[in-house]
């Protein structure tokens, strides 16, 4: 090869590795699995699986709280000075297990920090159930804000909060609910049988509920959405002025039954942050 040649050989070569190492540094999928067995293929590329087999069988149940700290989530309410909190517990088939969210008068947070950019990977997918709701609850009823399952999503930095209440980052809130309009939010609007001054979910005004499923109780399903169209639309003014979302700081599965004193069951499979929707999901 000619002296002239080495230049325009060594800028393809050097392209071709500045490619190779952009494309390893953009994982396809950050999946978080609920199992306590190993998965038996990667799960990161594909779709998640929806109504296990008939023909499986189920296997025993088993509890969950020790591989859910394990594998860093701790419950962060009610607040646990000791012990492993609310007792929670794996079900299903070996190949498809699930996390069995279960709640009698009770209300429980469960949050693991992670650090996902979603601007790489901006598709949420929850692949989850409801197997009973609460009876007579709804985001939109005073007093009633009862919810099977909630899964949030943080970003960045904590606002500061009022009074004695922690400060927590902005959240995307997505919930199955049973009665509730599906891509409505839920936080801080006027409740159908209540004061007027009444506001529901004002708490923490920065933290959204969006319904995200309503009804279809005992069915499975994978639902995706996109976070980043979801933060600009929920929060502008941050979007506005900062023109990128912050990175995604923890995820959070929220089950409450306490203000209807009933008994909720949901289940949780998996939650998924990927690059892209996948291309069929059940």
């Amino acid at each position: 090869m000619s002296h002239s040649r080495w230049p325009c050989a060594v800028a393809f070569l050097f392209i071709v590795l500045l490619g190779l190492g952009i494309g390893r540094a953009i994982p396809p999928a950050f999946v978080l699995r609920f199992s306590d067995t190993l998965p038996t293929q990667d799960t990161s590329q594909q779709t998640t699986f929806a109504v296990p087999p008939v023909s499986e069988p189920e296997a025993p149940v088993a509890p969950a709280n020790s591989w859910l700290m394990r594998h860093g989530w701790k419950q962060v309410w009610p607040l646990r000075l000791l012990g492993a909190g609310t007792p929670l517990f794996f079900a299903g088939p070996l190949t498809q297990r699930y996390l069995q969210l279960s709640a009698d008068d009770d209300y429980y947070i469960w949050t693991r920090q992670i650090n996902v950019d979603p601007h790489e990977l901006p598709v949420l997918e929850l692949t989850w159930s409801i197997e009973r709701f609460p009876q007579g609850a709804a985001l939109d009823i005073n007093d009633r804000t009862d919810r099977p399952l909630v899964v949030l999503v943080s970003f960045g930095p904590k606002v500061p909060s009022p009074g004695l209440i922690p400060s927590v980052p902005r959240g995307l809130a997505f919930f199955w609910g049973e009665t509730e309009t599906v891509g409505a939010l839920y936080t801080c609007i006027t409740p159908k049988n209540g004061p007027a001054d009444v506001r529901m979910q004002c708490r923490y005004p920065h933290v959204k509920y969006i319904a995200l499923r309503r009804g279809e109780a005992g069915s499975v399903h994978t639902d995706q959405v996109n976070l980043l169209e979801h933060f600009q639309q929920q929060f502008p003014e941050y979007w506005q002025q900062h023109q990128r979302v912050p990175s995604v700081v923890a995820v959070s599965f929220e089950v409450r039954s306490d203000r209807t004193h009933t008994v909720t069951t949901a289940r949780l499979y998996s939650i998924s942050f990927r690059a892209q929707p996948a291309t069929s999901v059940q």
